[in-house]
């Protein structure tokens, strides 16, 4: 999430048949049971951080979780308080870390800046309008991007190529089901959701963007036919639902046309109609839904939480910081919060509304 003031940046974002964790090889149990992995890519060394629960056995479903600008892997794990939930419902996730570099703010207090690349915040503007308003807000510019226009924000890494090669490893080596490979992000990880679903659909069953829509003119459509559900907020004004500038001056496509132009793509005939289930009721969300698509059961749903802002509906851990670090990953992003702990009893409901979604497709 992008919150600025005074020109200062302030961002208030298993093998064979075993099945138990000490039968696994290479792994060394961490904090919160989380295992960090690095893999060299784009000419960079990148991490990713897998949960495996104890339950889970061969060919579990895996989920692959993504966090937003400034936040990082195992901050977004604890805010979001993901890995109970895959315990109860025995389901791998993994965390992948987006790049990151550091930038000094006016206090000479370094502050470190996370971001994925979706191609589209980077680009230039469409016949639907610009990306931004003249006297936006200007984000520090990725060193790897050398210069950037006044719009752009996002890394300029091949992140597709990461993730598809994370894939590659976590489905190896975890033994998941490639069939039951589910995607979510929030905010500019719901947007680089939203780029992996129509980009390399062909590796997901269904992906779930939160509060997050592509630049405008870049809205796009699965290459492989894939289910979409997107949540956003009515009162989010960091990425606005409705195509007007955020606080910061930023344009988005609006949630309207995200679901069009996917349910087009799908071959949906029928919709948008009234949607809803026991968990879109528990969130208080409002559900529209395009149906009758070229694969049977297939939908795209849109839900706005009325009164949400830019926070995952009903899946916040509000006392922890999703820009903090677990142990595991203080020597990777030294300087950075440390998380506090959990709460024992922790939130899911929305959670609850995505897995119930997920699980009913796989390829």
């Amino acid at each position: 999430m992008r919150l600025v003031g005074n020109s200062l940046w302030l961002v208030v974002l298993i093998l064979g048949a075993c099945s138990a964790r000490e039968h696994l090889p290479s792994m060394t149990a961490g904090d919160d049971s989380m295992l960090r992995r690095v893999i060299q890519h784009d000419g960079i060394e990148r991490e990713y951080f897998v949960h495996v629960p104890e339950s889970a056995g061969p060919s579990a479903p895996l989920v692959v979780a993504v966090h937003g600008y400034t936040s990082t892997a195992t901050g977004f794990a604890a805010a979001h308080n993901l890995n109970p939930h895959a315990d109860a419902n025995n389901y791998i996730v993994v965390y992948p870390q987006a790049s990151h570099f550091s930038v000094d703010t006016m206090n000479n207090t370094g502050y470190r800046i996370t971001s994925w690349n979706d191609l589209a915040a980077n680009l230039g503007p469409t016949t639907e309008g610009p990306h931004c308003i003249d006297n936006s807000t200007q984000y520090p510019c990725p060193p790897e991007c050398g210069t950037c226009n006044r719009c752009a924000w996002t890394s300029c890494y091949d992140d597709l190529g990461f993730i598809d090669k994370m894939l590659d490893e976590v489905v190896a080596e975890f033994a998941t089901d490639s069939g039951r490979t589910y995607l979510l992000g929030v905010s500019n990880g719901g947007m680089l959701a939203l780029r992996l679903g129509c980009n390399l659909s062909h590796r997901f069953a269904a992906v779930a963007p939160i509060i997050g829509q592509l630049a405008p003119g870049y809205a796009c459509g699965p290459s492989v036919d894939v289910p979409l559900l997107h949540l956003f907020g009515g009162e989010d004004d960091t990425v606005r639902f409705d195509g007007k500038p955020g606080a910061d001056g930023f344009i988005y496509t609006t949630a309207e046309k995200t679901a069009k132009v996917w349910a087009d793509t799908l071959a949906c005939e029928a919709g948008p109609m009234s949607w809803e289930n026991r968990f879109s009721r528990t969130l208080g969300v409002t559900c529209a839904a395009f149906s009758s698509c070229r694969r049977e059961g297939h939908e795209v749903v849109s839900c706005l939480d009325p009164d949400g802002g830019h926070d995952w509906p009903g899946q916040r851990v509000q006392s922890i910081p999703a820009t903090c670090v677990a142990p595991l990953q203080y020597d990777s992003m030294p300087g950075q919060t440390r998380c506090p702990e959990s709460p024992a009893d922790g939130v899911h409901a929305g959670m609850d509304l995505v897995w119930h979604f997920f699980q009913q497709y796989s390829k």
